[in-house]
């Protein structure tokens, strides 16, 4: 693994991606205030914690972000060559974007009822690791001098390629030929009746 090959954008993505995965396992999110006769008592709520199905499929969205940014430098730092292909930064500026969006949705519907929760630093923390996703995959794409129809062509021209042709076993001196080298006889048809 060679960490100089890893440029500024991978290492603000890489970054990004580190801090996320923390925050989204590791942090509260929210605190709720549980109404009790003789007064209010707190309690964290992680991301993971009373989410819902649409607040299940953001976490989703975030955690593929936060994957694809460690993956794009371990990617980077493992390959032989300086130059990936230009798909994985576009994926991951992306995917650093809806998961920009996707936090802050969690911001804005939080579980259970507003007056009774409140955003704690976990959630401030991961929106700025995604957006730190968002901005490293995007730096990452203008090194590389690709855009994301680039991308979208390059994806394009793999999917169009013809499939390789099937390599004939190498024949060994006395084996007799292969039937697919021995030619064809023409077929004898009777004449048509007159």
């Amino acid at each position: 693994m060679d960490l100089g090959k890893l440029r500024r954008g991978e290492l603000i993505a890489a970054a990004g991606g580190l801090i996320l995965l923390v925050s989204l396992f590791f942090f509260d999110w929210y605190s709720r205030e549980a109404l009790v006769l003789l007064g209010g008592e707190q309690a964290g709520v992680g991301a993971w914690d009373d989410v819902g199905f649409f607040g299940a499929i953001a976490n989703f969205v975030i955690l593929a972000a936060a994957l694809a940014a460690v993956t794009l430098a371990v990617v980077t730092a493992t390959s032989r060559t300086i130059a990936l292909p230009v798909a994985a930064s576009a994926l991951t500026t992306g995917l650093g974007i809806a998961a920009t969006v996707m936090v802050l949705l969690r911001m804005v519907f939080q579980p259970g009822p507003n007056a009774l929760t409140d955003i704690k630093f976990g959630i401030v923390l991961a929106l700025i690791a995604a957006a730190m996703i968002a901005y490293g995959g995007w730096e990452s794409m203008k090194e590389e001098g690709a855009t994301f129809e680039g991308a979208r062509d390059q994806l394009q021209s793999y999917s169009r390629r013809p499939a390789p042709e099937p390599r004939a076993a190498p024949e060994s001196p006395g084996a007799p030929p292969a039937e697919a080298e021995l030619p064809e006889e023409p077929e004898s048809r009777p004449p048509p009746p007159a």
